[in-house]
């Protein structure tokens, strides 16, 4: 059974590799600090004069995998293969999506992107539209 988000996680990262039609990434986020001026201490410590927090990465609320699915489309490009943007937020089972991932979700979906909240494999494939 799987006990936490990370794990589920990396268990779908390892699913959707056998499909050559996906390619997700995970999303990584962190913070920082900076400072006007950073000083080392003779103990290896770090002093940082007049000190600001940075945020890198991603948005907040998006979602911790995205990339896309190659599909074949309709009669005004046939034969043609495009991706389509795709996006899983994981949760764990007791997981509760908060309001700018729920938001981050919708503006997606808003757009034709296949996402959605996944609290298992199965989850993740229907999402994806990779099951029958």
């Amino acid at each position: 059974m799987v006990t936490s988000e990370h794990e589920l996680q990396n268990k779908i990262r390892l699913l959707l590799g056998r499909y050559p039609e996906v390619r997700m990434f995970r999303g990584n986020v962190g913070q920082g600090w900076t400072a006007k001026r950073v000083e080392r201490r003779p103990d290896g410590d770090l002093l940082l004069h007049e000190p600001r927090p940075f945020s890198t990465g991603l948005p907040e609320g998006w979602p911790d995998l995205f990339g896309f699915r190659v599909v074949t489309i309709g009669p005004e490009y046939i034969g043609q293969q495009m991706p389509v943007f795709c996006a899983l937020e994981v949760k764990s089972d007791h997981g509760r999506l908060r309001e700018a991932q729920k938001n981050v979700l919708l503006g997606l979906q808003s757009c034709g992107c296949l996402c959605g909240v996944v609290r298992s494999l199965n989850d993740a494939l229907d999402a994806l539209m990779l099951q029958s």
